[in-house]
């Protein structure tokens, strides 16, 4: 794999993949609302798409902003959308080949007005987060013990050389805030420290971006993670974890990574995080220290 060149102060986007549904919901009405309390801009590509019909017998599973993922009767699940991220599928592609439970890729496809489809075998169960708040303590922490034997199967899975980025090979895909940001693959931990700096509010207070700089390491293996761990995206049945999905953001990364973004994960009010230290082989207290006090700074928009 090329090495990529360094990151600059240049080499940055977000992609603002959020926007409204007629018929929206009160939840993603409400996450849209904090984008403009925020002062974040509203773009007309963030607008709302013509709805596709379905056939019958298809089932809406998730659907948010301009995304939304499809059951249908042969249980193909379809994910599609204009700012579906085809990254994913490498992120699939790779889990699978480490033993992991994941869905099984069937298909991509890009249409002529640049709607992406990932076509996936249905996984039996239900999302973690849907279970978890009626769930003894016991069987919490047996959940969680689960999902640890599943992140050390996936450092265990060797890492490609001189390189930290997506799977694809392409870039380095960073949700925050309601955005996603990507960013030029980097080479080594050193480029991957500059992106993290570069990618701070240019209004933060000059000493702050040095003692931030200063105490960002180098000494991390490089290792396939996740990257959102939350409820969500794991999926149960019969008390065993039998599927990881949204793989979109995964990627090979510092070990401390998915440890630290496992606390800006989506947990609809649980105590799922309060589980972190059975669910990771090892705890990154100062790096999780750094990133808290980092994250205020950083750009979502």
């Amino acid at each position: 794999m090329e090495s990529s060149p360094t990151p600059t102060s240049t080499t940055y986007c977000v992609s603002r993949s959020r926007g409204k549904h007629p018929g929206e919901s009160t939840f993603k009405a409400r996450l849209r609302e904090k984008r403009r309390s925020k002062g974040l801009r509203i773009h007309s590509s963030d607008e709302s798409e013509p709805e596709d019909e379905l056939e019958s017998g298809a089932v809406i599973m998730h659907q948010l902003y301009n995304r939304k993922v499809v059951l249908y009767p042969d249980n193909t699940v379809v994910k599609f959308g204009k700012r579906t991220d085809l990254g994913e599928v490498a992120a699939l592609r790779v889990a699978a080949d480490a033993g992991l439970p994941v869905p099984h890729v069937r298909d991509t496809s890009t249409s002529s007005d640049g709607q992406r489809r990932i076509s996936m075998g249905f996984i039996q169960g239900k999302t973690l987060d849907k279970l978890w708040s009626d769930m003894s303590v016991e069987q919490k922490k047996d959940f969680a013990s689960q999902l640890r034997g599943l992140i050390e199967k996936m450092r265990s899975v060797p890492a490609p050389p001189n390189y930290i980025g997506g799977c694809d090979g392409i870039e380095i895909r960073d949700t925050r805030s309601f955005s996603t940001f990507h960013a030029p693959a980097c080479c080594d931990k050193n480029a991957f420290n500059e992106f993290l700096i570069l990618n701070l509010l240019e209004r933060i207070p000059p000493v702050m971006r040095t003692a931030f700089s200063r105490q960002l390491q180098t000494g991390h293996r490089i290792v396939l993670s996740h990257c959102d761990l939350a409820p969500g995206n794991i999926i149960v049945k019969d008390g065993k974890i039998e599927g990881l999905i949204d793989w979109e953001v995964a990627g090979w990364c510092p070990e401390y990574w998915e440890y630290v973004k496992f606390f800006d994960c989506f947990s609809a009010g649980h105590d799922w995080k309060h589980y972190a230290g059975d669910i990771f082989p090892e705890l990154y207290h100062e790096e999780l220290v750094l990133f808290q006090a980092m994250s205020p700074w950083q750009k979502f928009a």
